[in-house]
C-alpha cells in the first residue's frame, strides 16, 4: 500500500511539473510571437515518448524537458534575439548532439522535427514550409552520418553534408515558391547552410563533455579515450594484475564481436569489457588468472571467507571506479556482470564441509541482473573465458559445446531476463564467441628447427595463446 501510495504521488508531481512546464513554455511562444500550434506537437510528442516509446535509453522527464527547452532557447536565439535567417537554427547540431548522447536515432528524429517545426513556426513568409522540410531532412542525414561516430572528423564530416543537403532542399523548396527554377544558386543561402552544418558540429564538440555531464551518459567519443590504456586505472591492472588485465583483453574481444553481431554497441561492449573486473586489483592473488605459479591461497580459508573476498570485488571495483571519476554507464558493468549468479565452487565446498547449514542465497552476488545487451554479452564472455581455459583439447566442436552451454545456463537460470536480448540474439552471440575462441585456440604445426629436413609432425593445439 506505501508503495502504491508512493507510485502515486510520484506519477501527481509528475504532472504538475509537465504541466507547469508547458504553462511557462506557452507564455514564451506569445512573448516572442511563435506560432502555438508548434506547441502541440511538443505536447503531443511528450505523451508519446513517455506513453508509447519502449526505449530502456529513454532520458528521464526532466531530461526531456531540457531537450525541448534547448531547442526553443536555440530557435529563440537565433530567429528572434540575432534576427538571423531561420536557415541558420542549428538543426543539424541539435540532431548530432542527441544522437551522440542517447545513440538513437528514433528519438533524434523526433526531436528533429520539434527543433524544425519551430524554426519554420516563427517565419511569417511563404517560406514556412521550405524552412521545416530543409531543416528536417539536414538534420536527419546528420543524425544517420553521426550515429556511433568514433572521431570528431566524423562529426564535423556530418555537419558538412547535412549543410549541402540543407541548401539543396532550400533552394528547391524557394525557386519552387517563387516559380523560379532557373534562376542561378543562392550564395548567400549557400554560406548560411554549409557554414551552419560546420559551425555547428564543432560547437557539438566543444560542449558534449558537459552534456554527458548533466544526462549521465557516455558517448563514443568518450569510450575511446577510456579505452586508452595509459588510463590510470588499466595501467595499474597491467602491472598488479597482469592475468586479470589479460583475461578482460579477451573478454572485450569476444564481447565486440557479439554486439557487433547483434546491433549493440561494440564500443561501449569493449570498453565495459575493460574495466569490469577492476575491483581484483587491491587483492589480485585471490583470483586465480593472476596466481603465477599457480598456489590455491584459498586453500586454508573457510568457504564463507573466500566466498566474501570473490564477491567483494564487486564493491572494490565500484569504489575504484569512483575514485577515478567513471561513468556511470561503465560502473554498471561492474555492478551487473556477475548478475545474481551463483559462486559455485566455493558454494559446494562450504557444502562438502557442511551439507544442511548453507543456504545458497549466501554465496550469490548481489546484482543487479544484467539490464542492456552490452551488459549481458560481457557477462557471458566473462564467463565463457574463464571456462574456456579448463578445456584439456580445445577442438572446435568442444568449444561450441562449452559455450553453449553457458548461454543456455544463464537463459534458464533468467540471468538475461532484463537485458533485452531475444533468442535470436543469442543465437548469433553464440556464433560470435564459437568463432572468436576457436581463432584464439588456433592449431599451429611444428616448424623443423635449425635448418634441418625433418618434415612437419601432426598439428599440435595451441594452449598457449
Amino acid at each position: 500500500m506505501r508503495n502504491f501510495t508512493v507510485k502515486k504521488e510520484h506519477n501527481l508531481s509528475s504532472i504538475l511539473a509537465t504541466i507547469l512546464f508547458f504553462l511557462v513554455t506557452g507564455f514564451f511562444f506569445v512573448l516572442y510571437s511563435i506560432d502555438l500550434s508548434s506547441l502541440i506537437l511538443i505536447v503531443l510528442l511528450a505523451i508519446y515518448l513517455k506513453r508509447f516509446y519502449r526505449h530502456k535509453k529513454l532520458p528521464s522527464l526532466l531530461d526531456l524537458f531540457i531537450l525541448i527547452a534547448l531547442a526553443i532557447l536555440i530557435v529563440v536565439l537565433t530567429v528572434v534575439t540575432f534576427k538571423l535567417s531561420p536557415y541558420s537554427v542549428s538543426a543539424i547540431g541539435f540532431a548530432i548532439l542527441i544522437t551522440l548522447l542517447f545513440d538513437d536515432l528514433h528519438l533524434s528524429m523526433l526531436f528533429s522535427l520539434v527543433i524544425s517545426i519551430l524554426a519554420g513556426s516563427t517565419q511569417k513568409g511563404d517560406f514556412g514550409l521550405t524552412v521545416v522540410i530543409s531543416l528536417f531532412c539536414s538534420s536527419l542525414v546528420a543524425s544517420m552520418i553521426s550515429y556511433r561516430s568514433r572521431t570528431r572528423f566524423m562529426i564535423i564530416r556530418a555537419g558538412f553534408f547535412a549543410g549541402l543537403l540543407q541548401f539543396f532542399v532550400a533552394f528547391i523548396g524557394e525557386r519552387q515558391e517563387a516559380l523560379s527554377f532557373f534562376a542561378l544558386p543562392d550564395v548567400e543561402l549557400f554560406k548560411v547552410c554549409v557554414v551552419n552544418g560546420i559551425v555547428s558540429s564543432i560547437i557539438v564538440i566543444g560542449i558534449l563533455p558537459v552534456f554527458e555531464y548533466i544526462f549521465r551518459v557516455v558517448t563514443n567519443i568518450s569510450l575511446l579515450e577510456l579505452s586508452d590504456f595509459n588510463h590510470p586505472i588499466l595501467k595499474r591492472m597491467i602491472l598488479e594484475a597482469p592475468g586479470t588485465y589479460q583475461h578482460s583483453l579477451v573478454v572485450a574481444n569476444l564481447a565486440e564481436s557479439a554486439a557487433e553481431a547483434i546491433g549493440a554497441n561494440p564500443l561501449l561492449a569493449r570498453v565495459g569489457a575493460y574495466y569490469h573486473d577492476i575491483g581484483k586489483i587491491n587483492r589480485a592473488n585471490y583470483f586465480a588468472e593472476n596466481q603465477i605459479p599457480y598456489r590455491d591461497v584459498h586453500k586454508d580459508l573457510k568457504p564463507s571467507i573466500s566466498k566474501l573476498i570473490i564477491i567483494n570485488h564487486i564493491k572494490e571495483g565500484v569504489e575504484l571506479a569512483k575514485k577515478y571519476h567513471l561513468n556511470t554507464n561503465i560502473i554498471d558493468f561492474i555492478t551487473q556482470h556477475h548478475g545474481k549468479s551463483l559462486v559455485y565452487y566455493f558454494y559446494h565446498r562450504a557444502k562438502e564441509l557442511k551439507p544442511e547449514s548453507e543456504d545458497e542465497e549466501e554465496y550469490r552476488y548481489p546484482g543487479p541482473k544484467p539490464q542492456s545487451k552490452e551488459i549481458a554479452i560481457v557477462s557471458l564472455a566473462d564467463t565463457i573465458e574463464a571456462l574456456s581455459r579448463t578445456l584439456e583439447e580445445p577442438t572446435p566442436s568442444r568449444v561450441e559445446e562449452m559455450v553453449r552451454d553457458v548461454v543456455r545456463k544463464r537463459f534458464i537460470e533468467g540471468e538475461l531476463d532484463e537485458s533485452e536480448l531475444t533468442l535470436k540474439d543469442l543465437e548469433k552471440i553464440t556464433k560470435s564467441f564459437t568463432r572468436i575462441l576457436n581463432a584464439i585456440f588456433h592449431t599451429r604445426v611444428n616448424y623443423p628447427q635449425n635448418g634441418t629436413d625433418k618434415k612437419p609432425t601432426k598439428p599440435q593445439e595451441n594452449k598457449s595463446s
